[in-house]
């Protein structure tokens, strides 16, 4: 134990620990006299200024705000935004910090929002071009439907935004899909939603199609008498004679059709 104990001291106080000691009181020493002395003197000798908050800015507005407090506007990078391109989304050192005049203040800039591009979405099925503008960034807008002979069911004939354009993302675009070819005795049927209820059978007698159960729906949206929704659905491929259900609105406790 005496041993250990004497090995201990004699290295503790060898020339090799004293040197270490002597380095560890000079660098405290150094950095004390810089944190304390040093630095604050060069900050008294050069002056201080308030550092203006130029985020939500555009850039040249940033600029003459950061050059005119004495500071210096220093573009540091840009990022996807919603923000107008240009705008000033962060700052470094940020607004009302008090530093040295002639700092450099660094600021990310707006790039705009993050475009993508529309794949060609023709003649594709209408999950596959589901899953082609989820891949892209995009989300799918509007589906309708029409027959076509040209295309089988379920195919996208045309799409709202051309192919290889270039949107904003997370933008809508929206599809029309072929429901089939109509065959002999067959019919598409019409979209009959939004239409007051007469101009609903006017427009089934013309396509050879006839009125199936209405169901009166209590809506304050909407104008009473006016189709919610159908079935089978508009554009779909039915036979001559097919009854169409309709869901109309009404007025609140009306399970009726409408008084005249």
């Amino acid at each position: 134990m005496n041993k250990n104990h004497s090995f201990l001291l004699r290295l503790l106080w060898s020339n090799l620990a004293r040197k270490f000691y002597l380095a560890a009181v000079i660098l405290i020493a150094l950095f004390s006299v810089m944190n304390w002395i040093v630095m604050p003197w060069y900050v008294r000798d050069g002056g201080t200024v308030r550092v203006p908050d130029v985020v939500g800015m555009h850039a040249s507005e940033a600029k003459v705000a950061l050059d005119t407090s004495g500071v210096q506007f220093e573009m540091g990078s840009t990022e996807s935004s919603r923000e107008p391109i240009n705008t000033v989304l962060s700052q470094n050192p940020e607004g009302h910090s008090i530093v040295k005049r002639g700092r450099r203040v660094y600021v990310v800039l707006s790039a705009g929002v993050e475009k993508a591009s529309v794949p060609d979405l023709r003649g594709h099925s209408e999950r596959e071009a589901q899953f082609m503008l989820e891949r892209a960034g995009l989300v799918v807008g509007t589906i309708t439907y029409d027959s076509s002979s040209n295309f089988p069911a379920n195919v996208v004939m045309s799409q709202t935004v051309p192919p290889n354009a270039s949107i904003p993302n997370g933008s809508a675009v929206s599809l029309v899909v072929s429901s089939g070819a109509v065959l002999a005795g067959e019919v598409s049927v019409p979209d009959l939603v939004g239409h007051p209820l007469p101009e609903a059978q006017r427009l089934l007698f013309t396509s050879g199609l006839a009125l199936g159960k209405v169901v009166f729906q209590p809506n304050s949206r909407l104008v009473p008498n006016t189709v919610l929704e159908q079935y089978p659905r508009s554009h779909a491929i039915v036979a001559k004679g097919t009854s169409i259900n309709l869901y109309v609105s009404a007025l609140p406790n009306q399970t009726g059709p409408p008084q005249e």
